[in-house]
């Protein structure tokens, strides 16, 4: 019975030892691997008018890991030493950078330049047929509209029917919204004017309606 107990009790601190063992030597590998990485920040920028590059893809090459600069060129890339970084962007030229192995921190600041690239590309010619038989087949039978179906849409009452149903773009309603303002600024301080009770605006509609001016629109 005793060596039953001392057994168990053997194998299980045992067991610990080697699982704390494993797990240290897991932490130890994994600080080694944090030690090779190496975080690289700075900007991108042209050699002559040390304009910012932005939407620069830098990937470091054999992999799908990198990152993207800024509007600003600025960037942020974690790599490893003798990794190879390419720069690319639309319109410049790519360029490779290796890190170097003697590097001893893990934090650099670098300042990376592009130059502009000039890119020809061949002369496309769009022709809506493929061939001059097709061309002259559709110009001999093509149905051309006649002017009825247009001047149909400059019927004045279809016209103020659309022109009742738009509503008002943007510098329409940006004119409304600050007449309404001025208004207000005008009248601060006193009561606004109501023409129901304007005499003079009562004298008009009574010349009007005395003329014969006004007259009720019949449906």
């Amino acid at each position: 019975m005793f060596m039953k107990k001392f057994t168990f009790l053997f194998c299980t601190v045992m067991s610990g030892l080697c699982l704390g063992s494993s797990n240290a030597l897991a932490q130890n590998d994994s600080l080694e691997r944090l030690k090779e990485l190496i975080q690289f920040t700075g900007i991108i920028i042209t050699p002559d008018s040390l304009q910012a590059v932005g939407d620069v893809n830098i990937r470091i090459s054999g992999t799908n890991q990198g990152s993207i600069s800024n509007e600003q060129g600025y960037f942020a890339v974690v790599a490893k030493r003798t990794d190879t970084l390419i720069f690319s962007a639309v319109g410049y030229r790519s360029v490779k950078y290796i890190v170097p192995y003697e590097l001893t921190g893990q934090k650099y600041t670098m300042i990376q330049t592009m130059s502009q690239d000039t890119l020809y590309l061949n002369e496309v010619v769009v022709k809506p047929y493929i061939s001059k038989e097709l061309f002259q087949h559709y110009f001999v039978t093509m149905d051309v509209p006649g002017e009825e179906d247009p001047l149909a849409g400059l019927d004045p009452e279809t016209i103020r029917e659309l022109a009742y149903a738009m509503e008002l773009d943007g510098p329409a309603n940006s004119k409304y919204y600050l007449r309404q303002e001025s208004g207000k600024y005008y009248y601060t301080g006193q009561m606004v004017p109501i023409n129901l009770m304007n005499p003079f605006a009562w004298a008009q509609f009574i010349k009007s309606w005395k003329e014969g001016k006004l007259k009720i629109q019949k449906e």
